[in-house]
């Protein structure tokens, strides 16, 4: 079977079809390993293991989801890329530089954010603070809720580093970090292709 026919299967079916044909899908994964390489790695990573600011893709913390279809739906639309009407979305309050809550309120937020993976111990200013203030996206227990887009505060992984002075810096200011939207540079095989890859990878649910 040529490769053309191959990638316009893969074009023409769901996540969940490529992955149960074993020949398609040993090839798509081959293909989304090169597409990886090329369009992925400079960011997180040749092994995928991300860096500050840059996720890693191996382990199993997914801000909007780790099925096939999520990493997919996130591939091509990106994430806060302002040239597609579909890509992920979330807004995090800067806390601190527009006055939402004091200083004195961000370090007990800070505090409590960190004893929540056992960094820290109980700041039950913090905790209402919290309750008041992050509970409505990260979850009363830090837990995280994908519709959102709000990380899991109680896993001890990272994305910016989880020291007590990145953590205040965080709630401060906020985090906005952008993704590209890679149906605007690769075809529709491509990204399932390397959706797959990264499904593949040990981290996909």
């Amino acid at each position: 079977m040529s490769q053309k026919v191959h990638t316009d299967r893969i074009a023409a079916l769901e996540m969940a079809q490529i992955a149960a044909d074993q020949d398609l899908a040993q090839f798509a994964r081959a293909g989304g390993a090169a597409v990886f390489h090329n369009y992925c790695s400079q960011c997180h990573g040749a092994g995928a293991t991300g860096a500050k600011g840059y996720p890693n893709l191996q382990d199993d913390d997914w801000l909007w989801g780790g099925t096939a279809e999520d990493i997919r739906q996130t591939i091509a639309h990106g994430i806060r890329f302002a040239d597609d009407e579909d890509t992920r979305l979330s807004e995090m309050p800067a806390f601190g530089r527009d006055e939402i809550l004091g200083r004195g309120e961000i370090a007990a937020v800070a505090d409590h954010v960190l004893s929540l993976s056992g960094q820290a111990g109980a700041n039950e200013a913090g905790r209402a603070i919290f309750a008041d203030n992050c509970a409505a996206c990260h979850g009363e227990n830090g837990e995280g809720t994908q519709e959102p887009g709000a990380p899991n505060l109680a896993d001890a992984i990272w994305f910016y580093d989880g020291d007590r002075d990145t953590v205040i810096a965080t709630i401060t200011n906020s985090r906005a970090g952008v993704m590209p939207a890679w149906a605007h540079r690769l075809s529709e095989a491509q990204i399932k292709q390397v959706a797959l890859f990264v499904h593949d990878l040990g981290g996909g649910e």
